[in-house]
């Protein structure tokens, strides 16, 4: 192949489609350029694989060879991932594809500063700033947890502030689905990531978890509270040595004004062992009662951008479109009301489907309908939560474990309203429908809590309901001893 044919320039017309404009900046495996979607008249971003990387060009030709296949491999595996994932605080994929040979991906532009810029010229922040972009980011990042994905790489420079203070984590570049089945694209001896911003499992290049980014970020919240990394780069060579086995300081002791709550989780985000560190949710959670709210003043002294402008003024956000890689929605017709009694031969019908345990049309049809309903209806009346349900049970049987944790997570936070038995019993299944989705990309340890906690839930309830929440405990149990007892997956 090649693929030196090809350099993007100024003026170029990607697939009939993107006008580069200007060349944002390189890294050592991509390039992004500032670009029009001539089709709707928008700027986007279109990053393309480098093939000129100096790393290959020390390559003999064999070797390059075989490297680029991974490379392209790996951007591959990141547009599929940036279509998959829904969140504003992660860039939208608007399109992929190849030009002149050279791997491209396009997607939103996010015009703002990245964090390093960001922390250069405002550092040392006020605690509610830094507060402020820890919560978008956390909450950024429980949404590719929940599909699950580890990024791999968070770092000051792979986050961004857009010019109306949203925070965006980028570059999924390395990023690895938490799938038994990945395929592997890291050589033996090689470790991803950045100096400095490493977790432990890294550094001794281990199977990676969500709990890897937690570390990873643990060390940029530090600096966002006190100006400086847990353990500063600079000429001593310990740095690898420290994270390993030194334990930080807390935050607290360089930055006046940190709560102690917001204290202890900083430590926690970087505990050595991975099962000791909270979940992005549990970040979030901690996080929220310290960050600014609707109505609040600007912090003092001001930045540019402002991160805590999308907490104190809080906009809906407008939904996103559908891309090129996504299938037509045909079913939605949004100019006419939904009719409750279809909707609910659809749910019967997929509710039979999933008894038989081969989900069908009604399922996908459900799929289509989840953010509708809710829309239309709101998240009190019992058919939105049918529809929610049978569309994830469906999901899940045929697999797509990431798309059916997602919804089973909104049942049991959004649509599940009360405390009584009925609703305890509702919320203990979607917990464990949700560990056992998360479970077949290795998260074992939401399994062993959604499992003890749901035993001592079913053992208040009535019989009947309690029966039910015991027959799905059980399952996800006999799914969590197999995976025990199984070999560990292998790291891509």
């Amino acid at each position: 192949m090649d693929a030196d044919a090809y350099k993007p320039g100024a003026g170029d017309l990607i697939d009939g489609r993107y006008e580069l404009r200007e060349s944002l900046g390189k890294g050592g495996m991509a390039q992004v350029w500032r670009a029009r979607e001539l089709s709707c008249d928008r700027e986007v971003a279109v990053k393309f694989l480098r093939h000129d990387a100096e790393a290959l060009n020390c390559l003999d030709p064999h070797e390059r060879d075989a490297e680029l296949a991974v490379r392209n491999a790996r951007f591959r595996r990141e547009a599929g991932l940036l279509g998959t994932l829904d969140h504003p605080g992660i860039t939208e994929l608007y399109g992929s594809g190849t030009h002149q040979a050279v791997p491209y991906i396009a997607m939103s532009l996010v015009d703002g500063v990245s964090l390093r810029t960001f922390l250069d010229e405002h550092s040392p922040l006020p605690v509610a700033t830094a507060v402020a972009v820890a919560v978008q980011a956390a909450d950024a990042m429980a949404c590719a947890h929940t599909l699950p994905v580890v990024h791999r790489d968070l770092k000051p420079p792979n986050l961004m502030i857009d010019h109306e203070g949203v925070v965006v984590v980028i570059d999924f570049g390395i990023a690895k689905p938490l799938r038994s089945d990945a395929t592997r694209y890291t050589a033996h001896g090689s470790t991803l990531g950045t100096r400095g911003y490493l977790a432990p499992e890294q550094l001794l290049e281990r199977e990676p978890t969500t709990r890897t980014d937690v570390y990873c970020f643990g060390c940029i919240f530090y600096e966002l509270l006190t100006g400086r990394p847990p353990f500063p780069l600079g000429e001593d060579s310990g740095l690898t040595d420290k994270h390993l086995n030194e334990e930080p300081l807390p935050p607290s002791v360089f930055a006046a004004g940190v709560p102690r709550a917001v204290d202890d989780l900083v430590l926690r985000m970087l505990a050595k062992q991975q099962e000791q560190r909270p979940s992005f949710e549990e970040v979030r959670a901690v996080l929220t009662p310290y960050a600014p709210r609707p109505g609040d003043p600007e912090p003092r002294p001001r930045t540019h951008p402002d991160p805590t402008a999308p907490l104190r003024n809080p906009r809906e956000r407008a939904p996103r479109q559908a891309t090129a890689t996504e299938p037509a929605r045909t079913e939605r017709a949004e100019e006419e009301w939904l009719d409750l009694r279809a909707v609910e031969r659809i749910c019967a019908q997929a509710e039979s489907e999933a008894a038989s345990g081969e989900p069908g049309e009604a399922a996908v049809r459900l799929r289509s309908l989840t953010e509708r309903v809710r829309k239309e209806w709101g998240d009190r009346r019992p058919v939105v939560r049918r529809v929610w349900q049978g569309a994830a049970e469906g999901l899940r049987l045929v697999g797509d474990f990431g798309a059916a944790a997602r919804l089973y997570e909104a049942i049991g936070t959004d649509l599940v309203h009360g405390d009584g038995p009925d609703e305890r019993a509702a919320r203990t299944v979607s917990s464990l429908r949700l560990a056992e989705c998360r479970l077949a990309y290795g998260e074992l340890e939401a399994a062993v809590t959604a499992v003890y906690a749901a035993g001592r839930t079913a053992a208040g309830l009535p019989p009947e309901l309690a029966a039910q929440v015991e027959a799905v405990r059980v399952a996800v149990d006999a799914q969590l001893s197999s995976h025990l007892t199984g070999p560990a997956p292998s790291e891509g």
